[in-house]
């Protein structure tokens, strides 16, 4: 295996890039995951042509003569759609580099598309920029602006992500109160290249309403923290956002008062409100026929110890996390369609993989997810979540945003982490250093 690895480093050495118009990638011999929850099957070319499939197998277009060719035998190898993360962060760091070494990361670590969640969008549509000009390889960005109330802006991360602004005053990071003007609000957040509008925390019902009643007709993407203090998952859901953030945070919908300090939010009763509550039941239910996704963070949970070790109080996020996977559970059988989402997806050791992986796993050991509703969940359902129309499943006209793993991932889900390599709109990139 160390040979076929050194050779296949040295033939990527050598590749011409693959995207250019007139050059076809062809990848032989593998076995497909496609995304769409069918079983793996057997495939013996598949065809890429300026970033997307082609063919595979029979189905789909062949090269003219004369074409440039470049073809990667993958020897019995599994492939499968790159993963997406839909709460990432890059964007909140004194050293403007760091966010693009993140991303430069994730794609070697398998993730091809990230959504991220509220960031200084200056940073942000710069690394969208680079990224979609090709001056160096990374996921495609999908990224927000964000709304909340005044109570956010004064001591939450959020009143630092606007260097020289006034807090709450950034198009990027706008308060929210009475004489807001909603249109106009809106449309600037849309002004910086924001895709999506993230409503944070300490708005009412009737805030909720007007926001993303307005940024629906901007057209805009929505997201919320599952409970936004005071207004509850129900309430965002009728107000129809589009995903819901932090699957411990639905218990609201079964307390009866719903604090409207954001800060109460690690003070729910999760040893005493079972994720099966009716009010919660009902609540799956709504989710599933009207469309809101549910960006779990499972893992945010499991790893905040380590997050800042001795300045956070994380006592808590034991019961969360282990609510938290039970209503995930509850809401997949519901019809709710789950994404994988980490809020904290770099990794800490230089090298290592997105913490996207781990986001998977958590799905499989505690929300009782097969490995395959694991990688739907991580590939087409996060790809329909984000807007991404044209990848999250590998099919003949989707973009060719691939992983390549040396083990089976529908027979451990731990398996997505033996990358071989990730292929990026058409472009192999080596998984060195994992």
């Amino acid at each position: 295996m160390k040979g076929l690895m050194a050779c296949f480093v040295l033939l990527l050495a050598a590749l011409p890039a693959p995207a250019l118009a007139e050059e076809w990638l062809e990848l032989t011999g593998f076995q497909l995951i496609d995304g769409s929850g069918a079983v793996a099957r057997p495939v013996q070319s598949m065809l890429v042509r300026d970033g997307r499939i082609v063919a595979i197998d029979g189905q789909g277009s062949r090269p003219a003569a004369g074409a440039r060719w470049t073809r990667i035998d993958l020897a019995g190898t599994w492939v499968m759609p790159g993963l997406i993360d839909t709460h990432v962060h890059v964007s909140n760091f004194a050293d403007p580099r760091k966010g693009e070494r993140i991303l430069r990361a994730a794609l070697r670590g398998g993730v091809t598309a990230v959504r991220d969640l509220a960031g200084d969008t200056r940073s942000l549509g710069e690394l969208e920029r680079a990224i979609a000009v090709r001056e160096w390889l990374g996921p495609d960005l999908v990224y927000s602006a964000l709304f909340g109330g005044p109570d956010v802006f004064r001591n939450d991360p959020t009143s630092t992500m606007s260097p020289g602004r006034v807090p709450g005053q950034a198009p990027w990071g706008r308060q929210i109160d009475a004489g807001t003007d909603l249109r106009l609000a809106v449309a600037q957040a849309r002004g910086t290249g924001a895709k999506n509008l993230k409503v944070y925390a300490d708005l009412d019902a009737r805030q909720v309403r007007a926001i993303l009643r307005e940024a629906r007709a901007q057209g805009m993407q929505t997201t919320a923290h599952a409970t936004v203090f005071p207004a509850r998952p129900g309430d965002l859901v009728k107000a129809g956002v589009g995903s819901l953030a932090h699957a411990p945070y639905l218990i609201w919908e079964a307390v009866d008062t719903v604090p409207d300090d954001y800060s109460q939010r690690t003070k729910a009763p999760w040893d005493k409100v079972p994720a099966d509550h009716p009010r919660l039941l009902a609540l799956y239910r709504d989710m599933a026929e009207r469309g809101v996704f549910l960006d779990a963070t499972l893992y945010i949970y499991k790893s905040m110890k380590d997050f800042a070790p001795g300045r956070l109080e994380t006592a808590w996020t034991d019961a969360a996390l282990a609510w938290g996977a039970q209503a995930t559970r509850l809401a997949r059988a519901a019809g709710v369609r789950v994404t994988t989402g980490t809020d904290w997806f770099e990794s800490r050791d230089e090298g290592g993989l997105p913490n996207t992986h781990a986001e998977l796993a958590l799905l499989v050991e505690l929300a009782g997810f097969t490995p395959q509703q694991a990688i739907v969940a991580a590939t087409r359902d996060g790809a329909a979540a984000l807007g991404l129309d044209d990848q999250g499943s590998v099919e003949v006209g989707k973009l060719a945003n691939l992983i390549v793993l040396d083990a089976d991932p529908l027979a451990d889900i731990h398996n997505t982490t033996r990358l071989r390599m990730t292929i990026k709109r058409g472009e192999p990139v080596a998984a060195t250093g994992f």
